[in-house]
């Protein structure tokens, strides 16, 4: 009986080792596969940070594209001098704020390349503008002036103004060569700003255009 025990103890202490064996030579296999893992990972993140820094290279500083909803249509847009670019710019909108003495009232400017016609750039203008004066119900000064024409060189452009609580502002639109129309909204917003100009508006949005 007692080398009966004594022969299942060998036979038991026996497969156990091979068992031990077995997951040893396994963790090898499986620490080769996590290395491979993590080589892959790394040269998928290698991978991306290399690709913005180098569209930064062969960006130009202070100038952006700018396209239509579609793509089909592409100009570039300076940076007006004394202003900076905004965190909100796509390859849709373009913007571009100067900030006042006091740190928080701003001068901001917004560039949009629309492929629709004139009308819909109006349409577009006037509904944006009034939803700002439905936010000020309580402004009775609120006002949008008369759509009126102005020459800027040799470029036409289009715009009307409007005023409302600690914000005065313009919109303009002029057409391109290629058939699409670049609408702009310019607003101070806060006080103690220069005032805004029409004449002084056109002549510095047509110096940033680069059809």
């Amino acid at each position: 009986m007692k080398r009966v025990i004594i022969a299942l103890l060998v036979t038991s202490s026996i497969l156990f080792t091979g068992c031990g064996d077995k997951e040893e030579k396994k963790e090898p296999a499986d620490t080769a596969k996590q290395e491979t893992t993590t080589e892959v990972k790394g040269a998928d993140v290698t991978a991306g940070v290399d690709q913005p820094k180098e569209a930064d290279e062969n960006a130009v500083d202070g100038v952006s594209t700018l396209c239509t909803e579609d793509g089909s249509v592409k100009i570039s847009i300076s940076r007006p001098e004394g202003f900076e670019d905004v965190e909100f710019s796509s390859e849709q909108q373009v913007a571009f704020q100067r900030m006042g003495a006091d740190g928080i009232s701003s001068t901001q400017i917004n560039l949009r390349l629309m492929a629709e016609d004139e009308n819909a750039v109006i349409t577009t203008a006037k509904q944006e503008v009034e939803y700002l004066m439905s936010a000020n119900t309580d402004d009775q000064g609120a006002m949008i002036g008369e759509i009126q024409t102005l020459a800027a060189g040799e470029r036409q452009w289009s715009f009307f103004s409007y005023n409302l609580a600690g914000e005065e502002g313009y919109r303009l639109w002029t057409a391109l060569s290629n058939g699409c129309i670049l609408s702009c909204a310019v607003e101070n917003i806060g006080s103690g700003l220069e005032p805004l100009a029409a004449e002084s508006l056109t002549q510095m949005l047509s110096a940033v255009i680069q059809e």
